[in-house]
């Protein structure tokens, strides 16, 4: 299997699930009046929100650092960086539960939305890089890129 299609399947894939993320952040408190429907769906759990956490910083770790790595282009990492301290910074970050409707904090799905545009732009910027670079297409070596572009 070639390296490029697998790693560019990789960025595709982070790249939705970022997105995906994105848009749980926001379509939440938007839906917040149709809780009572919502209270038992997956979708309103804090483990849903951990499950796409989890794997858009696993899928974007390795991509984007290999981005970096094969074009050198700065707006990789730092789309990264950036979607991690939106991450970290995010209001009760760590244990908020959804359930409580009143407890329920906008800034947290903000900071959290922005988390996800940020990974998401990281992984179209890596896509971009890799289409508009044309050793990339024929390097099978992943060797880095040997002009900016």
């Amino acid at each position: 299997m070639n390296k490029v299609i697998s790693w560019e399947r990789f960025d595709r894939a982070g790249m939705f699930v970022s997105f995906l993320c994105a848009v749980h952040c926001i379509a939440l408190p938007i839906l917040l009046p149709f809780l009572p429907l919502l209270a038992g769906s997956f979708f309103w759990t804090e483990g849903f929100e951990e499950t796409v956490v989890a794997a858009s910083l696993l899928i974007a770790g390795p991509t984007l650092f290999r981005g970096y790595l094969k074009h050198r282009r700065i707006w990789v990492p730092l789309a990264f960086g950036l979607g991690l301290t939106f991450l970290l910074l995010r209001p009760d970050a760590h244990g908020h539960d959804h359930s409580h409707a009143g407890t329920i904090e906008v800034a947290h799905y903000l900071f959290a939305a922005c988390a996800g545009i940020s990974l998401a732009s990281g992984h179209f910027l890596n896509l971009r890089f890799c289409k508009s670079c044309p050793v990339c297409s024929h390097n099978e070596k992943d060797e880095p890129c040997s002009s900016r572009h």
